[in-house]
């Protein structure tokens, strides 16, 4: 028998059914987030995925530690929370709302250590800290993370360097920093590429003497049978002096101090783990450790230890009433530039870069 509806009641029925379609109830189904793990201070993104009726949704949320980057993306379904610089697993809670019906999902976040990059996307280079001078840069990406690598080329005859600031949490001793490099195709004969880690001057005491940079040079092409092929050395600054920054030397000892130190002596010299062909990848640590003891490790195996730094603070403290510990300020990598514009074009790759300040020495 054929059913046949009045057409107010067809009409009813049909208002219902749109209604309960409409107050299909909120419901987030996933918590996403810009990664597995997180260094101190890092600007994660997070969002939320959300089925039932998306119209006049609000969101909102919270975390257990870190904070949301300001007020603007509190009420929608994407935010980027602040990481704490603190070690330890954090829970970030979204919560949607459609003023019937509520919906909470909470995801965990995995804080490791003070600072890594493994250059594994464009984002690790556009928001994240890192700054450049005179360079073309790219990021190669590769299925496996391990294998991604940053590309910094020169461009000009100004020197080009690649810079990471550590401001977002007091960087102190200890810390370990440790970099994975190589160069590509073509580098200029004869030059370095250098990694440093600058200090802050402090503002209390502004005449003491200070730390300013420990510096690290490397020259990858040359034969280190016969021509030096690194140059290790700290680099400290008395603002009261008009001769400016002191580098350690050879001949520097307890009698020349307030000069630096050497670390190693040599202070420049041969060592063939630091020849580089080209692509191949070397990694260098350098550490400072509780006791103030540097050590540096090439490729995972130690070089050298060195009381240099530890004397030289030492000295420090018991010269200068309230002298302060160092406080690193920024992490660079720099090469050469071009020696004339015709000349082709250097390129250097790093596959990471770590820095940890928990008392453990990275390898």
């Amino acid at each position: 028998m054929k059913k046949i509806y009045h057409p107010l009641l067809f009409l009813a029925m049909c208002a219902s059914m749109a209604a309960c379609k409409k107050d299909d109830p909120v419901e987030i189904v996933t918590l996403s987030k810009a990664g597995r793990e997180f260094y101190f201070g890092e600007k994660v993104p997070v969002w939320a995925g959300t089925n039932g009726d998306k119209k006049d949704i609000t969101y909102s949320w919270t975390a257990t530690g870190g904070t949301f980057d300001g007020w603007r993306t509190q009420n929608l379904f994407e935010n980027l929370w602040i990481a704490p610089a603190v070690a330890g697993e954090y829970t970030v809670t979204a919560t949607a709302k459609d003023g019937k019906n509520t919906s909470t999902r909470s995801t965990t976040m995995k804080v490791t250590r003070y600072f890594f990059d493994e250059f594994q996307d464009n984002f690790t280079t556009t928001g994240s800290g890192w700054s450049e001078s005179n360079t073309d840069r790219k990021v190669v990406a590769d299925t496996d993370p391990a294998k991604s690598i940053i590309e910094i080329s020169n461009k000009s005859t100004s020197g080009p360097n690649l810079r990471r600031s550590l401001n977002l949490a007091e960087l102190k001793i200890p810390f370990s920093v440790s970099a994975q490099f190589g160069w590509k195709s073509y580098f200029r004969a004869n030059q370095a590429i250098t990694f440093s880690l600058y200090f802050v001057q402090p503002v209390a005491n502004p005449t003491y003497p200070f730390l300013k940079e420990i510096r690290w040079e490397i020259f990858p092409t040359v034969n280190p049978a016969t021509t030096d092929n690194y140059q290790l050395r700290l680099v400290t600054n008395v603002p009261s002096n008009t001769t400016g920054d002191q580098f350690s030397a050879n001949g520097n000892t307890a009698a020349t101090l307030p000069l630096p130190l050497p670390l190693i002596s040599p202070v420049k010299g041969k060592v063939p783990a630091l020849a580089m062909a080209s692509g191949v990848e070397k990694k260098i640590t350098f550490s400072v450790d509780a006791n103030h003891v540097f050590h540096a490790y090439i490729d995972g195996v130690l070089w050298f230890t060195s009381n240099g730094l530890k004397d030289w603070l030492a000295y420090c403290k018991a010269t200068y009433a309230g002298f302060e510990d160092p406080v690193a300020r920024e992490f660079r990598v720099a090469f050469p530039a071009k020696a004339n514009n015709n000349e082709k074009v250097s390129t250097i790759f790093l596959n990471s870069v770590y820095i940890v300040n928990d008392g453990s020495i990275l390898k």
